[in-house]
């Protein structure tokens, strides 16, 4: 049986921990400024912990090297640090 690949393209995503896997769930919220619309759920991604793990350990390396190409930093505006608890610092 042949499964089609599903284009997704989110701008929200919430992350859950299990003892045994991690799960994704990615939304897009609405391209209305100022609307009160919920975002819109496009997906769950569900892996185990392993695999969470590598594929952040692959993204952040993947990141970085785009960085270096550009010679700039992919800039994150200061508020989206501070709303997520993060500091650019010490978590990336």
């Amino acid at each position: 049986m042949e499964s089609e690949l599903v284009d997704v393209y989110c701008d929200s995503a919430q992350i859950l921990l299990g003892p045994f896997d991690l799960l994704l769930y990615l939304s897009q919220r609405p391209s209305i400024p100022g609307s009160t619309m919920p975002p819109k759920m496009v997906g769950c991604v569900r892996m185990s912990l392993e695999h969470a793990k590598v594929l952040t350990i692959m993204l952040r390396k993947v990141l970085k090297q785009h960085e270096e190409i550009q010679g700039s930093p992919i800039n994150i505006i200061p508020q989206v640090y501070q709303q997520l608890g993060l500091s650019p610092q010490e978590d990336w």
